[in-house]
């Protein structure tokens, strides 16, 4: 994540979280200076639980004993996980979502630069499936665009050469037998983690904030939720949401408790015309928290 320069801010899910309303300035401006400097750490999303290292981070300097002072606060939300870690579930979910985002974007950049090249050299390469070019190594896997700028780009097909077989005056003709290489030399991604893919892109484009790398969507997955199922959960939150109304974000951990606590137990449900798709509106359930 380092060369993502922008960090997204839920403008409404801050000002309307728990952490604005009970630290102290101080502490508040702390935590926003922890969120921004876990976006480029390694892994992203995390610090390190030395208190030299994050009254540095703070803006402290040295002077570790006025970090202390702040560091509850500042802390408030992070958790220790099993590397001796900090890691924000909010700011992981933002980096999931950028990196999902940039990934996808590199998989359009190479279809444009495939069809482009078949144009040109008469050749019918197929276009790589979202899955199976995610799958591909780092060697192989073409910068893209990033969520700013643009970057230097090398195509899957880089090192090979349609015509070197063939030859002819002016543009070389192609043999029968010329192929490319092999799309994706490494295995497909585990069939949950295509499947969490689809369902991520799915919810996303109605609006929800899911992220394929979530914890409980490789679970939806792994569980073979169905598209209509998904989106049936998502109907119920956004009516709840409206309901209530709240315009928090629909979390993944929000429509887990829809679809584990009504959609996959096949409670009875009231059809509705939201999705187009004959979706369910549940009125029983889990009470509407959707928070970390």
């Amino acid at each position: 994540m380092r060369d993502f320069p922008y960090m997204p801010l839920d403008v409404v899910r801050l000002r309307d979280s728990d952490i604005s309303a009970i630290v102290s300035g101080d502490e508040f401006r702390c935590a926003v200076l922890m969120w921004c400097a876990s976006w480029h750490q390694v892994p992203a999303a995390s610090l390190p639980d030395e208190d030299v290292v994050l009254a540095q981070l703070a803006g402290f300097g040295r002077v570790v004993r006025e970090w202390k002072r702040v560091r509850v606060g500042a802390l408030r939300g992070w958790i220790k996980c099993s590397d001796a870690r900090l890691y924000h579930p909010v700011v992981a979910e933002k980096a999931n979502e950028a990196w999902a985002a940039k990934l996808t974007q590199r998989w359009r950049t190479e279809c444009a630069r495939i069809k482009k090249m078949n144009q040109r050299q008469g050749t019918d390469m197929p276009f790589p499936e979202l899955a199976s070019f995610l799958s591909l190594p780092p060697a192989l896997c073409p910068p893209g665009h990033g969520v700013q700028g643009r970057g230097k780009e090398r195509g899957i097909y880089a090192d090979w050469d349609p015509a070197a077989a063939g030859a002819g005056a002016g543009r070389a003709a192609v043999a029968d037998d010329a192929s490319p290489p092999p799309l994706s030399p490494s295995p497909c991604p585990s069939p949950p983690a295509s499947r969490a893919l689809e369902l991520a892109l799915l919810l996303r484009a109605q609006g929800a904030a899911v992220a394929p790398a979530n914890p409980q969507v490789l679970d939806w997955a792994a569980r073979g939720v169905s598209d209509a199922q998904a989106l049936q959960a998502l109907d119920v939150a956004q009516r709840r949401r409206a309901a209530a109304g709240s315009q928090q974000p629909i979390n993944a951990g929000f429509l887990d408790s829809i679809l584990s606590g009504e959609v996959l137990q096949g409670k009875s449900a009231k059809p509705s015309r939201h999705h187009g798709i004959g979706a369910t509106d549940f009125r029983e359930g889990v009470s509407d928290d959707g928070r970390f």
